[in-house]
């Protein structure tokens, strides 16, 4: 029975470290941590972070170019930090590529507004919602949203083992936010409850159609946290 306690205890705390592995990005920044700059960031970690993360993060990469911040807050911030030293404007066109298309996506996401007049969205929001308007050879990040406010992400299909590959749970919409209240996850093929609570806040636009090939192809889409999805039927997990 001793070994069985252990067994679980154990599993319990390997499922805790899978989220303070994969969302820990918040602790990063809070610490000043540039090796942060240099990683790949999700939507789920940009979603999983409040304003003022999103803020510090976004101002962190011009504080490593040495800018000087008319805010007495953020310049209070990062004179905490040994790598930050004041000497200069630092103009978007500096930042490397990568670092400029990161400053764009978390602009997207401090854009999120929970008092605005929500979205009012009917049964066109219900479906697959795909990473691409086209398909490859297998799904890529997809959103299923469904009646009753269950929603599914589902991580792609190209990354290989990925620590978590589906969140399941339910969603509600407050301004112009779509706020995704993880109810479980799945890993390795098993359905696991999570730990600690788990909210994700992504922005989200209402549903428009697009048009491609000169218009021969015609998809919904919706844009939900920096990227844009579209519209897609079939089984999800194929």
């Amino acid at each position: 029975m001793k070994k069985i306690h252990l067994v679980i205890l154990f599993y319990i705390l390997c499922l805790g470290n899978i989220f303070s592995q994969e969302f820990n990005q918040y602790q990063k920044i809070k610490a000043g941590d540039l090796t942060l700059l240099s990683e790949e960031i999700s939507d789920l970690a940009l979603a999983k972070m409040n304003n003022n993360d999103l803020r510090l993060f976004r101002n962190m990469i011009y504080a490593k170019y040495g800018y000087i911040f008319n805010s007495e807050e953020l310049t209070n911030f990062y004179s905490q930090f040994d790598w930050y030293k004041q000497v200069k404007k630092v103009s978007d066109s500096q930042l490397s590529e990568n670092e400029l298309k990161l400053v764009k996506r978390i602009l997207i996401f401090e854009t999120r507004n929970e008092t605005k007049t929500s979205i009012n969205f009917g049964n066109e929001i219900n479906g697959i919602w795909h990473a691409s308007p086209i398909m490859p050879d297998t799904w890529l990040d997809r959103f299923v949203i469904e009646p009753d406010n269950k929603i599914e992400f589902l991580v792609d299909n190209f990354k290989e083992n990925p620590e978590v590959s589906e969140y399941l749970g339910h969603y509600e919409i407050k301004g112009n936010t779509l706020i995704f209240f993880v109810e479980n996850i799945v890993k390795n093929k098993e359905v696991i409850k999570p730990k600690e609570d788990l909210q994700f806040k992504f922005p989200i636009t209402s549903v428009s159609e697009v048009s491609f090939m000169n218009g021969k192809v015609i998809r919904q889409m919706i844009k939900i946290g920096s990227r844009e999805y579209y519209l897609f039927y079939g089984d999800p997990r194929s």
